[in-house]
């Protein structure tokens, strides 16, 4: 307190009054100064009382001794509380367990062998401590340790509160160990208190501890709480591993977000433009303090141009979000349309007109290359032929029908090639004749038959005309049957003036058929024979080939193949077709064979064309030809040989005169027959099929020498029976005789 002295050391003097300071519960010494005044002198007794009391609490007796050896006593209230110290420099009454009933004035009376008594004058004043200062929030709720956690921002508020103490403490904030506030009041209930405003909380501000201190006294530590600060962190820094980059369209890429300083760790999310994007792993470091979010993603095309962002955000601070992203650059190879000008109708394309494609392309990186192809065929520029291309442009000068059909355009980039869609160009032009059809009707006097007119028209819709010519007059047919782009009309002629030429033609809203369509209406007959047959294919089972057919009689016709084996006197094969073409395979090798072809309609069949030939044979192998010229002969099978190689001759030169003069009386036979079947049969000439050489003659005509003599006795039976309906049963005889 101002203006008093504490003594703790140091010499008393007689008369001066001390002041001391105890605490409640602790120890406090009472100085007394007993030096004597002479060096001759010493303490005989010592006496201490308290206040008005006549009777001492405290007595050393020294009288019969040195102070050393004193006795000591005390009243019953201080027996285990006081003890006198004759050792410290003053020496000291200890008073423990300091109460406050301890508190007055205390009298220390000295008395020496030779000098005056002495007094001293002791005020012992009791201090008692505050209790331990009490901590609550901005809400009135006690705060132990930790105070929150709190968000990043928000303003702090803490109450600190002291009851009781004599005299009143005073109450500090401290922060660390800086002093931030000694502002402290107190209510009529003796309870001091301080309420710290803490500005708004920084990041800094995590885990610092706040401390109240009630101090009442200087001769103790303060009695202080405190409380550490716990903080949640806004996220501070975001970065994107490939942001900015451009992205492949269709190809999986992997991007990596990162974030740190938020507390707890922060939550990322990928958006795309407002959509949450799923395909995403997070993960945080060891220490919590870097999140970590991966995203797999597979863009489009229709993702260029977004918005592609990664978003990091602490859930327990409002507001608390940060972001980064980029408009994505997506590289995709070329998208394309195929489109019609502008100003052009598709419906109303007619011959004639001029026609342009535009080929839109969308391409990043963009196209080095343009194509234009009509039904898969590359086009170039070609002005004579009305054609122009002009990078993304296809011009068509004077389109004619022709030039229907798909076209594409197709273009190039870094990462591939794209075609567009096809386009079909519709052109508009007059009827015209359709290729292909059935031109010559064949019809019996009395038959009904109905011809049929197919045009080609766009728009389809077609109004036909017909006419009958017979060349002695002109008749137009009014009674038909028409659909679209077809018309049918019916005949039944009744007499030779019936026969002649039909002609039909269209007209529709582009224009009138320029050429009619010609049909000739002839008397129906039995078709033509086949000709030019030529051998397409030869081998050890099997032979093929091709006829030009004739004249089907005006009637729908087939064709039909035998197949003679002429050492059997066997029927090989007989074939059907609407074709004059045959394949025939199961032949012995090395076999000869006579084959006859005709054709077949309703009013019978034509004349037969007759061929010869045989199946390719068996050939050694090259290992074998090898080791039969490695054979070694010994000179007695040489000898053996000639001998038998003389006599083969001798009998070959016997047949041959033989031969020769039977040829002799059979020529004229033979000349006659040959005169007869020339204008009916047609013979093809020997060819070298295969590779064959020049000893294997593939065809063979029937006049051959080497022919059976049997096959002019078929020539004869076919002459004298064209309409023969199985000529196999009729020949069969004849072939194999």
């Amino acid at each position: 307190m101002a203006g008093e002295r504490v003594l703790t050391t140091g010499c008393l003097l007689a008369g001066t009054t001390v002041k001391v300071n105890g605490i409640v519960g602790q120890e406090v010494a009472l100085p007394c100064n007993i030096s004597p005044p002479t060096l001759d002198d010493e303490v005989a007794l010592v006496l201490w009382y308290k206040d008005e009391s006549s009777t001492p609490i405290y007595s050393l007796d020294a009288r019969r001794g040195v102070v050393g050896h004193g006795k000591h006593s005390s009243s019953d209230n201080y027996a285990t509380r006081t003890y006198f110290s004759t050792v410290s420099k003053p020496a000291t009454l200890q008073l423990t367990a300091v109460t406050a009933n301890d508190e007055g004035s205390y009298t220390c009376r000295v008395d020496f062998r030779k000098a005056r008594t002495r007094y001293s004058e002791i005020t012992l004043t009791i201090v008692v401590l505050p209790r331990k200062p009490r901590i609550t929030d901005g809400k009135g709720d006690l705060i132990h340790k930790v105070a929150g956690p709190y968000n990043e921002g928000d303003r702090l508020v803490l109450l600190c509160e002291s009851e009781g103490g004599n005299p009143l403490p005073s109450l500090t904030w401290w922060k660390e160990s800086e002093l931030i506030d000694e502002s402290y009041e107190v209510t009529p209930q003796k309870i001091t208190f301080n309420q710290l405003h803490v500005p708004p909380l920084h990041r800094n501000d995590l885990m610092v501890v706040f401390t109240c201190r009630a101090s009442n006294n200087n001769i103790s530590l303060p009695i202080s709480s405190s409380v550490k600060i716990d903080l949640n962190l806004r996220p501070v820094q975001l970065e994107i591993d490939g942001a900015y980059e451009p992205l492949i369209s269709g190809r999986l890429t992997e991007l990596e977000c990162r974030t740190s300083g938020s507390r707890p760790p922060a939550v990322i999310t990928w958006w795309k433009e407002n959509r949450k994007l799923k395909r995403t792993k997070n993960w945080t470091t060891h220490n919590g303090n870097i999140s970590i979010s991966t995203l797999t993603f597979q863009p489009s095309l229709e993702d260029s141009g977004k918005y592609l962002s990664c978003r990091a955000e602490n859930p327990e601070i409002k507001e608390s979000a940060i972001e980064n992203g980029w408009k994505l650059e997506i590289h995709h190879v070329p998208v394309l349309s195929l489109r019609l000008g502008s100003k052009l109708r598709h419906s109303h394309i007619q011959e004639g007109y001029d026609v342009y494609f535009e080929c839109d392309i969308l391409a990043n990186p963009w196209v080095t290359n343009i194509v234009w192809k009509f039904e898969r065929k590359e086009l170039s520029t070609n002005t004579s032929a009305g054609i122009i291309i002009s990078n993304q442009s296809l011009v068509l000068q004077k389109v004619h029908r022709s030039m229907r059909g798909r076209y594409t355009c197709s273009a190039t980039n870094p990462l591939g090639n794209s075609v567009s869609n096809p386009f079909h160009l519709k052109i508009q032009y007059a009827p015209l004749c359709r290729t292909g059809q059935k031109s010559v009707y064949g019809a019996a006097r009395h038959e009904t038959i109905k011809i049929f007119c197919d045009v080609e028209a766009d728009p389809g819709d077609v109004k036909f005309y017909w006419r009958f010519n017979n060349t002695k007059e002109v008749l137009d047919i009014t009674t038909f049957e028409s659909k679209e782009t077809r018309s049918k009309a019916t005949f039944s002629p009744t007499g030779a003036a019936d026969y002649g030429m039909v002609l039909c033609w269209g007209k529709n809203s582009i224009g009138t058929q320029k050429k009619p369509c010609l049909f000739h209406l002839v008397p129906a007959g039995p078709p033509s024979s086949v000709s030019n047959c030529s051998l397409q294919n030869q081998t050890e089972h099997s032979i093929e080939l091709e006829c030009s057919e004739g004249y089907d009689g005006g009637l729908s016709q087939h064709f039909v193949m035998e197949v003679h084996d002429t050492k059997l006197h066997k029927l090989r094969a007989n074939l059907t077709s609407l074709e004059s073409r045959f394949y025939v395979t199961g032949l012995p090798p090395g076999t000869d064979f006579v084959v006859i072809i005709y054709a077949v309609n309703a009013k019978g069949r034509s004349h037969a064309v007759i061929l010869r030939t045989r199946t390719l044979t068996f050939l050694l192998k090259q290992s074998q030809e090898e080791s039969l010229w490695q054979m070694t002969f010994s000179p007695v099978l040489i000898v053996l040989v000639a001998v038998v190689a003389g006599l083969v001759l001798l009998a070959c030169l016997i047949v041959l005169g033989l031969k020769t003069r039977s040829k002799l009386h059979r020529s004229k036979d033979t000349k006659a027959v040959k005169a007869d079947a020339s204008d009916e049969h047609e013979v093809v000439n020997n060819k070298n099929i295969n590779g064959v050489g020049e000893t294997f003659k593939g065809w063979e005509p029937v006049e051959s020498e080497k022919h059976p003599a049997s096959v002019p006795l078929l020539l004869q039976v076919q002459t004298s029976s064209p309409t023969l309906s199985n000529p196999s049963e009729t020949s069969e005889t004849a072939l194999y005789e």
